[in-house]
């Protein structure tokens, strides 16, 4: 389950967010994040786990990195990083 409380949630946030101002780009593009898009724009900052949650993956500091709500859609929950099968990638009308 990701993030046991909201407030766990928003610390690891605000950290990762903090990254992201010192100049970390998209984990998986490696553009620049603009921290002023809101959420859920495709181009919004998102918190990535590096193992998703639902493959063992923990809500730990170290296991979180920075990406755009596109990118961290296109990989779903695929623990590799590649393109899940449930990817909106995958979708003619999605974000590819």
């Amino acid at each position: 389950m990701p993030f046991a409380t909201k407030a766990i949630r928003d610390r690891a946030r605000l950290r990762v967010g903090q990254r992201v101002k010192a100049g970390e780009p998209c984990w998986f593009c490696k553009e620049p994040i603009d921290l002023t898009i809101p959420y859920p724009a495709p181009m919004s900052f998102t918190v990535d786990h590096a193992t998703p949650t639902s493959h063992g993956g923990t809500d730990h500091y170290d296991g979180l990195r920075p990406a755009h709500n596109a990118c961290n859609r296109q990989r779903s929950n695929s623990p590799d990083g590649t393109v899940g099968r449930n990817s909106s990638a995958l979708d003619p009308g999605g974000v590819a």
